[in-house]
């Protein structure tokens, strides 16, 4: 055999075909390489190895064309490509269970311009070997049984699709403006198939409509579409590929019909005010339009109501809407449930109402309707129109979604006025608002109303200030205007905001009290005047009995009449609560007492009757003297009135040890004082020591600051004063010296002197000796505390005691050297042992809550510090070896001077000769080298050296330009303990 593939063709073709042509050179033969084949035969062909089969065929201009192909052995997939406008253009699969041959095609290639196309047949999967066959087959566009010209309005019938790839080219002429729907129907039984028809401009826009059908009773339409022109127009007819039904073949039918806007069954002229009804959208993509004129400025709301979801739009004729009701439900039977909502005519002339159907694509949107054209009267119907102050309405509703009631009122600048209102239909869905509008159309205050509200009062604008003379309007409406909830019967009532008290006078004194007074109205305001002539102290005490909502409360508040400032202010939530401003000083001037409602957004509701107190007090005490000394008690003072304060001034040297004692007086009394002292300065100032006492304590030692070790010589203050409530309660007490004084031995030391049997005998005992020197002396203190690591420890402290200042102290944990220090002029020095506490304390028992909590015995010795080594020279050559000195005792200092080359750098060694001799924690020596004139050492080491045979490097170092310094050696620790003692060796060498 000479083919690599078998061709066959039918019996037709091969009667024309001679049986001697020669091999490889037949053109009906194709080798699958590429070869052209003809159109409309069929072509069998194989494949085996991994070659895929290639073949093309030309296409003519504007024809369309489409391959069907069966496998007759295995699976083939066949794909064609554009060769002269690159790119995919159709596929197709055919293997076992496929359809056969004319029931399996490719989709529909074409196009304007002609091309060639090529195509590949392979073996799925690849290389598998498969037998198949194809045909290239040209579509005849033209209908098989009528003519393609058709008019609108007619039923197109007698059509069929044939073979599936048919497709039927159809002419309809249309005018410009024609408005029309097509429907297809597929004839076939269900489930065999679907067709589409397109209308394609062929000028201009292409394709502008198009409706799907499948097999069985039709559902769809085009929708209503419209002609840009007036021109012949196209209709396509053809099979739909899906994956869902099978490619269809077989008869169609389809029918057009023009759209006529007129109302079928009653004039197109709408009354307004009236409902229309009677009229139906009868077939899918009917549109009924209704006209009616209208005044510039005038305002309307339009309602639908329809057995279908249709819609309902408003236009200017020959415009574009500026009104709709987007869709209506069918289960609504109520006429006003869908609105436009509130709409104004933009200049006067004839508008349009225009009722469709939403969904003109489907042929069951049709049904009946009816619509309601209101025009809204923004005048109230029932009542007058003019309010004045204190005028209630009721009798007033809005009658239909939409609807708006306009009142008016005047006033000057400056006077404030608040509106209520209450929808009444006692409906929770209802929902109404009223605003408030100026001249100018802006809305300065605005209130809302549930039909469930029960009482006017309680839903207000809040209190508003006109801020110019004229005439405003009060609106009321529904919040929504295309719903049927939000309308019914109101009440609203305009009332006058009076800022002097309407029950008493409005001067008030210092220290009177108001009571008969009320808010009388939701947003009231009383402001009271005060005029104070002096300094002095006060308190804003007030209690409120009426009413507040959840969100609200009321306030009393103390202003300062020249700046408006608010010095003081307190607020009650809960009716019946007195509560108090606070103690503050008011200056000689004059202010204003202001009592009003405060809620969100300033719509305060709260009224009822009040109470108010404007209490006055020296800001000293009233019974005794404002200054005392240190260890007087001071009794006879009380707190009293209400938010009263007594400060006192006492004269402290800086160290000094106090204790402050407090008590209160009255045994039936629950209240709480505080007595608190602070520093010189303010008396209100921090830090500060404070003592709490209930009123009816039992003694003065009972609450009391413990020792207090004033931080500054100067004037303090002792501030008392009540905590909560209306305290007014009689008080004492006392600051007493603490002692200083050592319990056990002499306060007297010398240097050298050692304490041994001295303790904290009770908490907070504070130790002070006296040592007496040489000035100028170099002393140093070993202190022996408690060995730990954690607790409360005593400390130790040497103060000069001309300035008070600290020279020198540690903390007794362990035994430790502190020092040295110099002897002050005065040849005398304080040595304190004592457990610290500060300043600042809240103390609220005899013991200031365990503010000190350390007793025991301590040990101290005063240490006169020599620098100079003790069996060594002073001088020190370089390059010997100095073995004769030690650190003879706790707080021993050895220095040597060394003379070398000025910018030498020079090495030194150490190391020491024994252990250690004081070895409780780890202790070691450090080594120093320094510039005398400095003072600052530039080496240092700090190693401990236990009994070693070796010289250790400390460090290196420069010698400074005078050519000579010094080398320090001093025990040290790595606690601090600087209790190191015995022999060493160092040397210094280039």
């Amino acid at each position: 055999m000479c083919y690599r593939r078998t061709l066959r063709i039918p019996l037709a073709a091969a009667v024309f075909i001679s049986m001697a042509l020669a091999c490889e050179s037949s053109p009906f033969e194709p080798k699958g390489e590429g070869e052209r084949v003809p159109i409309g035969q069929e072509i069998t062909d194989q494949l085996s190895g991994n070659a895929p089969a290639h073949y093309s065929f030309a296409a003519a201009p504007g024809a369309a064309y489409a391959i069907f192909l069966e496998a007759l052995s295995g699976t083939v997939s066949l794909v064609v490509y554009d060769s002269i406008h690159p790119g995919f253009a159709a596929n197709a699969i055919s293997g076992p269970g496929s359809p056969p041959l004319y029931r399996n095609a490719t989709q529909t290639m074409s196009t304007s311009s002609g091309t060639v196309y090529d195509f590949v047949v392979n073996g799925v999967p690849p290389a598998s070997t498969a037998r198949f066959r194809f045909v290239v087959y040209l579509i005849n566009p033209d209908p098989e049984s009528r003519e393609a010209r058709f008019n609108l309005g007619d039923t197109v019938a007698g059509e069929t699709i044939d073979p599936i790839v048919d497709e039927d080219v159809f002419v309809l002429h249309g005018d410009a403006g024609q408005e029309f729907v097509a429907v297809a129907e597929t004839q076939g039984p269900t489930g065999s198939g679907s067709i589409g028809l397109s209308i394609v401009d062929p000028v201009q826009y292409g394709l502008f409509g198009y409706v799907f059908a499948d097999a069985g009773t039709p559902t769809l339409t085009t929708g209503r579409l419209r002609f840009p022109a007036a021109q012949d127009y196209r209709v396509y007819v053809s099979s739909v590929l899906s994956n869902v039904y099978p490619r269809y073949s077989g008869p169609y039918r389809f029918w057009t019909y023009l759209i006529n806007r007129a109302p079928e069954h009653r004039p197109a002229t709408a009354p307004v005010n009236t409902e229309v009804s009677n009229e139906h959208i009868d077939i899918a993509g009917d549109v009924d339009e209704f006209t009616f004129s209208a005044a510039a400025n005038t305002e309307f709301n339009a309602f639908l109501q329809s057995t279908h979801q249709f819609q309902l739009e408003v236009a200017r004729v020959g415009q574009d809407l500026f009104a709709l009701v987007p869709g209506t439900e069918a289960a609504d039977t109520a006429l006003f449930a869908h609105a436009t909502g509130r709409f104004q005519i933009p200049q006067s002339g004839t508008y349009v109402v225009r009722i469709s159907g939403t969904q003109n694509s489907r042929i069951a949107d049709t049904g009946s309707y009816r619509w309601y054209l209101y025009p809204i009267d923004r005048r109230p119907e029932h009542v007058p129109a003019a309010l004045v102050a204190g005028d209630t309405v009721s009798g007033e509703n809005i009658a239909l979604p939409g609807d708006i009631d306009e009142f008016t009122f005047s006033g000057s600048a400056g006077r404030e006025f608040n509106v209520s209102l209450q929808a009444t239909n006692g409906s929770s869905d209802t929902r109404l608002q009223l605003e408030v509008l100026n001249d100018a159309g802006a809305v300065v205050a605005t209130a809302q109303s549930a039909g469930s509200d029960t009482v006017l009062m309680n839903q207000v604008t809040g209190r508003f200030a006109l801020q110019s003379t004229g005439t405003y309007r009060i609106r009321v409406s529904g919040v929504e205007t295309v719903t049927n909830s939000d309308r019914g019967p109101y009440r609203l009532s305009l009332f006058s905001i009076d800022r002097r008290p309407e029950h008493v006078p409005q001067a008030l004194t210092l220290g009177d009290s108001i009571s008969g007074e009320a808010l009388d109205v939701s947003g009231d305001i009383d402001e009271f005047t005060v005029t104070v002539p002096d300094t002095t102290g006060a308190n804003l005490v007030f209690q409120f009995d009426g009413d507040t909502t959840s969100y609200g409360w009321v306030t009393a508040q103390l202003i300062d009449a020249a700046s408006g400032q608010v010095v003081s202010a307190t607020s009650n939530a809960r009716p019946g609560e007195r509560v108090s401003a606070g103690r503050l000083t008011l200056h000689p001037g004059r202010y204003i007492v202001r009592v009003d409602g405060f809620q969100t957004q300033s719509r305060s509701t709260s009224r009822g009757p009040y109470r108010l107190w404007l209490y006055g007090f020296s800001l000293g005490p009233e019974a005794v003297a404002d200054t005392f000394a240190v260890g007087d008690t001071v009794a006879g003072e009380s707190i009293a009135p209400w938010g009263d304060v007594d400060t006192f001034h006492f004269h402290g040297n800086r160290g000094q040890h106090v204790n402050l004692k407090f008590q209160g007086l009255d045994p039936s009394s629950s209240a709480e004082l505080v007595a608190s002292m602070t520093t010189p300065g303010p008396y209100d100032a921090y830090p500060n020591a404070a003592v709490y006492s209930s009123a009816a304590a039992s003694a003065l030692d009972d609450h009391q600051t413990m020792r207090i070790e004033l931080p500054v010589t100067g004037w303090y203050n002792l501030t008392v004063l009540g905590i909560g409530g209306a305290t007014q309660v009689p008080y004492r007490f006392a600051i007493v010296t603490e002692d200083s004084l050592p319990e056990q031995v002499s306060a007297a030391l010398a240097p050298g002197d050692s304490v041994m049997t001295e303790a904290i005998d009770r908490p907070g005992d504070w130790d002070q000796f006296t040592v007496t020197a040489t000035p100028g002396q170099e002393l140093g203190l070993v202190y022996d505390g408690r060995f730990a690591y954690d607790g409360d420890f005593a400390y130790i402290r040497a103060i000069d005691p001309g300035t008070g200042d600290t020279l020198t102290g540690t903390v007794g944990q362990f035994k430790k050297f502190t020092g040295p220090f110099r002897v002050p002029p005065g040849g005398r020095v304080n040595v304190a042992v004592f457990e610290p506490g500060g300043f600042y304390r809240s103390c609220a028992d005899a013991t200031c809550g365990g503010a000190f909590g350390l007793t025991g015995r301590y040990g101290l010795h005063v240490v006169p510090v020599n620098r100079a080594p003790e069996a060594a020279a002073a001088a020190y050559t370089l390059g010997d070896t100095v073995s004769s000195e030690a650190l003879d005792y706790i707080g021993d200092i050895d220095e040597f001077t060394v003379s070398g080359t000025p910018g030498d750098t020079l090495h030194a060694f150490f190391r020491m000769l024994a252990p250690p001799e004081m070895n409780e924690t780890s202790h070691g020596v450090s080594v120093e080298m320094f510039d005398p004139l400095s003072g600052q050492p530039s080496t240092r080491s700090s190693a401990s050296y236990f009994g070693t045979s070796q010289l250790y490097p400390v460090g290196s170092f420069v010698v400074p330009p005078s050519g000579s310094f010094v080398i320090r050696f001093r025990g040290t620790g790595f606690w601090g303990e600087d209790i190191t003692t015995g022999p060493y060796q160092f040397l210094i060498i280039r």
